[in-house]
């Protein structure tokens, strides 16, 4: 009879402990799921506010001129305090660092060779100003994007 119990109470706290578990990984997927709903309202905002100027300006930097036929995104998640923002252009989602000059914000529809890794001169056709980036990744998917820069940011 005490076997018995003593089994019966290893049971009960192997099972405790994987409920434990069980309980401390469904807390990190109800965070990443409340990441993910931050990032679409923030893509549906920066979509929905987006005004574009009437003449698209051009700038030259060095020999790569930055115009109209350039790559261009939206900068649809950036989180606060991290200089690491994602922009969203019609290959998918790019991570990207800001390194100097205009700091873009949530929205900002950008100009620039976002389709390559490196650094980067842009233009912010919202602000009508400069900048430099660091490409850290082109071509993503939303969930990988996200994923990356959780990494970076924390």
């Amino acid at each position: 009879m005490e076997n018995q119990i003593e089994n019966l109470q290893k049971k009960v706290s192997t099972l405790e402990s994987e409920k434990e578990e069980l309980e401390a990984e469904n807390r990190e997927l109800e965070d990443d799921n409340e990441t993910l709903v931050e990032l679409s309202e923030s893509i549906y905002r920066a979509r929905s506010n987006v005004q574009m100027p009437s003449v698209i300006p051009q700038i030259n930097y060095s020999d790569n001129q930055i115009s109209s036929s350039s790559n261009s995104g939206t900068v649809v998640y950036k989180p606060s305090s991290c200089d690491y923002f994602i922009i969203e252009n019609s290959r998918g989602f790019i991570i990207a660092e800001w390194m100097g000059g205009n700091d873009p914000d949530l929205g900002d529809q950008i100009s620039g060779e976002l389709n390559s890794y490196g650094t980067k001169d842009f233009y912010n056709l919202t602000r009508e100003s400069s900048g430099r980036i660091w490409i850290d990744d082109y071509m993503l998917s939303k969930e990988s994007a996200l994923s990356k820069i959780q990494d970076k940011c924390n």
